[in-house]
């Protein structure tokens, strides 16, 4: 690119961040809904508190290692500034909206470096940004955009560069890569081995390759080791060993291969381009089989139309880059999705990213088919209109929820109330948010104000329990409450059959206690509805069998 164009492009990119910036906080004005699908940003907007607070005393994550530090800063110059001011659960969707708005801005960029032209990029960067996972995670609070945006434009770059990579392109990628992951631990282990094989088949001797691999190495524990000793002596920093490795969500339920994980695979998969529903378990993910199915059969079509176009390109040392940039992550990263948890937006967003490259490959391939062209240009915006169509059915959410909390308030006092949930329910969050930021009892009765038993507790913290220990330790919990006086309540779980349960749990690695504790509560408690919270479900009251 000539260095008269390159301005133009800058201010493309720039247009292309405000428009979209614009798009999504208005998006995020009209739903009304920062926790659409997950409520996990609502805890992390808790768990950020300290660093808005008293920044220079909060104690460092080393799983988010800079995130808290870079939202706790963040959300302290919007309360500056009077936007939303005390309220960083509602901030961080916006300030998620800001990232999302620069990863809009870069694909912009890559696919003017691909293509050369505006109308290829301006269809491309539309396409990524109406992807289901990416407008979902770009206008909720959830914790992934900052360090996504981040590895993906080391991505872009590499995909762009590593064709002919040189000592300063292999540093730029390996620090933007690495401030990412530093952002969210879990983004190191997709791309990295794909970062590796673009520099390993790059076309230039092997003992070129195999430098540039150890530089990009040697550049990323750079940035691991400057981080770490700019941290040195804050609460909570860590070493450099520990920044590499934090083993989160390792020794957990959520760690383990299960049949179950195959439903959940569609829901992740098929909901990164179409996300229609909240299909977080292998229940749901099976009950939506057809839809998201369709959604990966579309993906699929890309793909293959993609490679047919660019077969006969394949030598091309640029494509083959890409090719390993992205769907090296892919492979890695849905290896390790299916470890863990495959239906999670956050665990996706970067192992699908390759859905984004390959449109705006095909888009590129087919500038010059003026018919074509268009077609694929007015489908760039399917995704958009879809997504914002499916998301509208979850308008108002946060009010809905709060008005919930003050029925259920009403009608179970906390003060005398302990709640049984299945241990996945929304409004768990808001209780545990507004009530009292206490998690359930596990084995350690307390006299909170939220004082709730968890059904899935044993399977996510205690992966080497027995069916009959964990039944056991719900069982000890309930009879806690009883003897302290407590009134109990249960939620929906109350109804569900020994398969629904094996079901819930085979997500987490634990079907095989289905049995068990369905028969613990039902051998040992009757429960009587009592009260139906819309958005909620059912609340049943549980007392002991005599």
């Amino acid at each position: 690119m000539t260095g008269e164009r390159a301005p133009a492009l800058g201010w493309q990119m720039a247009m292309a961040f405000a428009l979209s910036l614009l798009l999504l906080t208005g998006l995020i004005g009209w739903l009304q809904n920062v926790h659409m699908i997950t409520a996990n940003g609502m805890y992390k907007s808790i768990q950020a508190e300290p660093w808005i607070a008293d920044f220079a005393h909060a104690r460092l994550d080393q799983s988010n290692y800079l995130y808290f530090p870079l939202y706790g800063a963040s959300a302290r110059l919007l309360d500056a500034l009077g936007v939303l001011r005390g309220v960083p659960w509602k901030q961080f969707a916006y300030l998620n909206a800001f990232w999302a708005s620069s990863g809009v801005a870069a694909v912009y960029g890559f696919a003017h470096r691909l293509s050369g032209t505006a109308k290829v990029a301006a269809p491309a960067a539309l396409f990524h940004l109406g992807c289901g996972f990416v407008l979902l995670l770009a206008v909720i609070n959830e914790d992934i955009m900052p360090g996504y945006t981040l590895v993906l434009l080391s991505m872009l770059l590499a995909g762009l560069w590593f064709d002919r990579p040189t000592v300063p392109r292999v540093i730029a990628v390996g620090v933007i890569f690495s401030l990412g992951w530093l952002v969210e631990w879990r983004l190191i282990f997709p791309t990295l081995p794909a970062l590796m094989l673009a520099l390993a088949i790059a076309p230039m001797p092997m003992l070129r390759r195999a430098a540039l691999v150890f530089l990009l190495l040697v550049s990323i524990m750079v940035v691991v080791i400057a981080t770490q000793l700019i941290w040195h002596g804050h609460n909570g920093s860590a070493g450099v060993h520990n920044l590499l490795w934090t083993g989160k969500g390792v020794d957990s339920g959520w760690a383990g291969l299960t049949w179950g994980k195959a439903w959940t695979m569609l829901s992740g998969v098929g909901g990164y381009l179409l996300t229609f529903g909240a299909h977080n378990d292998p229940v749901t993910s099976r009950q939506a089989a057809w839809p998201l199915a369709l959604s990966v059969v579309l993906q699929l079509v890309v793909f293959v139309a993609c490679v047919v176009m660019l077969w006969p390109r394949r030598a091309d040392a640029r494509l083959r880059a890409i090719a390993a940039v992205f769907l090296g992550t892919l492979v890695a990263g849905q290896v390790m999705n299916l470890y863990s948890q495959p239906h999670d937006p956050q665990m996706q967003i970067n192992a699908m990213a390759w859905l984004t490259a390959a449109w705006a490959l095909l888009l590129a391939a087919m500038a010059e088919r003026r018919t074509v062209f268009a077609a694929l240009a007015v489908l760039s915006l399917a995704p958009l209109m879809l997504n914002v169509a499916f998301f509208s059915r979850w308008r108002g959410g946060d009010a809905q929820a709060v008005a919930a909390l003050a029925t259920i308030e009403q009608r179970f006092p906390p003060e005398s109330t302990v709640f049984v949930y299945w241990g996945f329910e929304p409004i768990t969050m808001w209780q545990y948010a507004q009530w009292s930021r206490t998690w359930d009892w596990d084995g350690t009765p307390g006299d909170a104000k939220f004082k709730w038993i968890a059904v899935d507790a044993g399977a996510i913290r205690h992966a080497g329990w027995t069916p009959e220990q964990h039944a056991e330790s719900i069982r000890n919990d309930i009879d806690a409450a009883f003897a302290r006086g407590y009134r109990v309540v249960i939620s929906d779980v109350w109804t569900w059959s020994v398969e629904e349960l094996a079901q819930q749990l085979s997500g987490l690695s634990a079907a095989d206690r289905a049995p068990a504790i369905h028969a613990m509560l039902h051998d040992n408690f009757l429960a009587t509805p009592v009260l139906d919270v819309p958005t909620v479900g059912t609340y049943y009251e549980l007392r002991a069998k005599r």
